[in-house]
């Protein structure tokens, strides 16, 4: 349960009871341990395994049986009858950072890689030009986009809170704020799909090569510390490859815009001005 109250009737029989936050009554019988992270515990049954308050009270009533331990975090009260095979300890410090750390590192992880998997596809499915235009860039000028990429990170921040503390570019300055993390996981995506088209080569399709950089970047992504660093980079290169792309647009060498001009004149004969060709003697 995760929210509100537990309760074991008399005569009935469960399992385990885990509950986040909410009370626990039990009056039946529960065959394994009965845990809450917040709130307290009530027992006038019998539970095999052990009692665990990590944020409230416990209170055995008259009858109750326990075959573990009874720890809470408070108070535990004991009425007369009561028959408890552990240990019991009222006033314990519980100790969760290790296995929480450990979970949340593990929920950070995958909530960055379905999201960048997500937006991924996106982009190989409704702008696969683009990504292929970065990839060219990325490959034919690195040195350029690694640049640009370190300026635009170094330079975004600084140019958003100098708008946020202009009154006139205070929107501005917030709404750009707000995006870098958007525009973080862009880049992400650029970078992955460059480096799945240098694994790849240029026969596989955009989505294909994407997923093949996103599958590494993910791995990558497990070991901690270096996940981060990795992250930062991809972004910061990816953004680099979509400006110099975005420039690269301005210049009719690279957008196809440069016309071929004729190597040679055509002779044409001249008019006299009376509508008839003139004859050359």
């Amino acid at each position: 349960m995760l929210l509100g109250r537990v309760v074991v009737p008399r005569g009935q029989s469960v399992g385990e009871v885990v509950v986040f936050s909410g009370r626990v009554i039990v009056e039946g019988v529960v065959r394994g341990d009965v845990v809450v992270l917040e709130g307290p515990i009530t027992v006038s049954g019998q539970v095999s395994g052990s009692v665990i308050a990590l944020g409230g009270s416990v209170r055995l009533l008259e009858g109750a049986q326990v075959g573990g331990d009874v720890l809470a975090h408070d108070t535990v009260q004991l009425d007369d009858g009561v028959r408890v095979a552990g240990t019991i300890r009222e006033d314990v410090a519980f100790n969760l950072s290790g296995p929480l750390k450990a979970v949340g590192a593990f929920l950070s992880w995958l909530a960055v890689a379905v999201s960048t998997l997500i937006l991924g596809l996106l982009f190989s499915f409704l702008a696969p030009q683009a990504l292929e235009r970065t990839a060219v860039t990325g490959r034919t000028a690195p040195w350029a986009c690694a640049g640009w990429g370190l300026a635009l990170a170094l330079g975004v921040p600084v140019l958003s809170v100098g708008l946020v503390a202009l009154i006139v570019g205070l929107p501005l300055g917030l709404a750009t704020l707000l995006a870098i993390a958007l525009l973080m996981f862009v880049g992400v995506v650029i970078a992955a799909h460059l480096v799945g088209r240098l694994l790849l080569g240029d026969e596989r399709a955009t989505a294909t090569a994407f997923l093949a950089g996103w599958g590494v970047a993910t791995v990558v992504g497990v070991i901690p510390f270096v996940s981060g660093v990795v992250f930062g980079l991809g972004a910061m290169f990816g953004l680099g490859e979509a400006l110099v792309a975005l420039w690269r647009t301005r210049s009719p060498e690279h957008s196809g815009r440069h016309r071929a001009r004729p190597t040679g004149r055509a002779r044409t004969s001249s008019s006299s001005g009376t509508g008839r060709p003139s004859a050359r003697a």
